[in-house]
């Protein structure tokens, strides 16, 4: 999957003249190759993956996945590319508070190829939570939220992997247990990854891409 941005800025950032690796700059995110994107606070990381993914338009330039602008891409279109081609790890997670994690886990479009419930859930046993599986998402902390949409994410087939701030409330215990696993699917589904951190720390061997 190529991802290409071209002369692309934020309406809010239009009158600061601000250029960088990827506003006002030509950018391309190749195929299967690992990327994290870097930047302080209010630099626009978390819109930087919304554009990218078709939720907002609010810039100027031109984004386009495999030479079509995102435009030219029609709902049943964005449909397959989320269900098929990209899976995510939101900053806010999204997942269903009232329901339990199998339940949440159940509700992804298509699972990958040797993938299914009893993966996931011994995939969350692995990531320290082998007795959750049927408890509701509201009872969890947040950094086992963070394990669920984690261990979600990589249930489904992608070609990129996005995933957004994903270890933020995780000690370095089940970061690293997170970060194997990734590298894991990774590899299964010969993909690449776009991944946003606070700490800046860099465990995936990711090309930086600075805001």
């Amino acid at each position: 999957m190529k991802i290409q941005f071209k002369n692309v800025c934020p309406h809010i950032f239009q009158e600061l003249s601000l250029k960088s690796d990827v506003w006002n700059n030509d950018f391309t995110i190749q195929d299967g190759l690992r990327y994290q994107l870097c930047g302080p606070s209010g630099r626009g990381k978390t819109s930087f993956l919304s554009y990218l993914l078709g939720y907002r338009k609010d810039y100027k330039g031109e984004v386009s996945i495999n030479n079509r602008t995102v435009s030219e891409i029609n709902i049943d279109e964005w449909v397959e590319l989320r269900s098929e081609k990209i899976s995510c790890v939101f900053q806010d997670l999204q997942l269903i508070e009232k329901l339990s994690i199998a339940d949440n886990i159940a509700l992804i479009p298509k699972f990958a190829k040797g993938y299914g419930l009893s993966e996931a859930e011994k995939m969350l046993a692995d990531l320290g939570m082998p007795n959750k599986w049927n408890a509701q998402v509201k009872t969890l902390s947040f950094g086992q939220k963070q394990r669920v949409a984690i261990a979600r994410a990589l249930c489904k087939p992608f070609d990129l992997l996005i995933c957004d701030e994903p270890f933020s409330h995780l000690d370095a215990m089940h970061k690293s247990k997170c970060i194997d696993l990734i590298e894991r699917r990774l590899n299964e589904e010969k993909a690449g990854v776009l991944l946003t951190s606070l700490d800046g720390e860099n465990q995936l061997d990711l090309k930086s891409i600075h805001l």
